[in-house]
């Protein structure tokens, strides 16, 4: 209550005419209370329809206490750097900024409202709607969105018993529909935030998506973390990521060294030669599961752990979207251990970021 009076200017009473003081939901960077906003108050105005909202508040403190783990973790790189002799292929400075941008509720809401105008229109994807008049650093007032937790609905299907075989062949049909209903959506949302929008969120996992069966869509949460790619790196990481999505050995390794901003001498044949071995187990003749999907995230880490044996440095853009397309992968991946994403990729790389064609530097 102190918090949201010294934030927002007015107590509790006076902005709702309902506040549920336990929260609903509780996270490293803070917590969440359903609320109702006044008539007087609602998002879209005076006597709007926008008032079931959740409030989220910064847990005290919780800057100092991120900053001090993340100075742990680097002290635990550097450990890795001295004596085991491994490196990590992206630079601190760019990691610390996309966790301190976390930490600031305004940039979430920036998020929220530039990923709601990159999908209007779009009926199936949504995000909560936001207030400037209710957006702190530490306070962030949003729309109550309806829907259940993505990892919650595949839980409530795993535990759920039934008490005949006819009622379980029924309960994992359902399963297996809704699983393969929330795959090809956020599939089509990832790879567009990603290639045709260059604003990609950058925690998109189970827990932060909301999927509503009545109507058939997601809304999007906790949009603190985004990643974008700097616009001169745009194309040539599509034509990056065509060439590792179609297994092109040397247009890959091409566009690792243009991305690459450590000052070591590479050794281009051995580097040529390990991502060789990677693209041959993946997708070339070592390939353990022809018939199956790629698993393009078990393929992004071995390329990731190349370049840490080459003392490589990826550009901090490069290294955040490779990382984010990971997450997203594992995600969709999880609901549908059949998704191909490398396969579904190409004609979104073809249609928003050109066919691949090689860029002059």
């Amino acid at each position: 209550r102190r918090k949201l009076k010294e934030h927002l200017g007015k107590d509790v009473e006076e902005l709702f005419d309902e506040f549920q003081e336990e929260p609903v939901a509780s996270g490293s960077v803070g917590q969440v209370h359903r609320a109702r906003l006044r008539a007087e108050h609602a998002l879209d105005g005076p006597g709007g329809n926008l008032r079931d909202v959740a409030v989220k508040i910064q847990h005290p403190g919780v800057i100092d206490s991120a900053f001090m783990d993340l100075n742990i973790v680097w002290k635990v790189v550097e450990f890795s750097e001295n004596f085991l002799h491994m490196t990590v292929p992206f630079d601190r400075s760019d990691f610390d900024a996309v966790i301190q941008a976390q930490m600031d509720f305004t940039r979430e809401a920036f998020n929220l409202q530039r990923f709601a105008k990159n999908f209007k229109g779009e009926r199936r994807i949504r995000f909560p709607k936001v207030s400037s008049r209710f957006v702190t650093p530490e306070v962030l007032v949003e729309t109550w969105e309806s829907g259940e937790i993505i990892s919650n609905i595949m839980e409530d299907f795993d535990n759920a018993k039934a008490k005949c075989q006819e009622a379980v062949t029924a309960l994992e049909e359902k399963k297996r529909t809704v699983q393969g209903k929330l795959s090809k959506i956020l599939y089509d949302m990832s790879m567009k935030m990603m290639v045709r929008d260059n604003f990609v969120h950058g925690d998109l996992h189970g827990g932060n998506i909301l999927y509503s069966m009545s109507d058939d869509h997601v809304t999007v949460l906790d949009c603190g973390i985004a990643t974008s790619l700097d616009k001169r790196t745009f194309a040539p990481f599509g034509v990056f990521l065509h060439a590792l999505c179609s297994g092109q050995t040397d247009t890959v390794v091409e566009y690792l060294q243009r991305f690459n901003e450590a000052n070591l001498v590479v050794n281009t044949k051995q580097l040529k030669s390990d991502i060789q071995a990677t693209m041959d187990k993946y997708m070339g003749p070592f390939r353990m599961n022809p018939q199956g999907p790629l698993n393009a995230a078990d393929m992004f880490g071995e390329v990731m752990f190349t370049l840490q044996r080459h003392g490589m440095l990826l550009k901090g853009d490069v290294a955040s979207t490779l990382f984010t397309i990971s997450i997203s992968e594992g995600l969709v991946r999880q609901l549908d251990p059949s998704f191909d994403v490398a396969e579904q990729a190409l004609p979104y790389i073809t249609k928003y970021m050109g066919s691949g064609k090689k860029v002059s530097s």
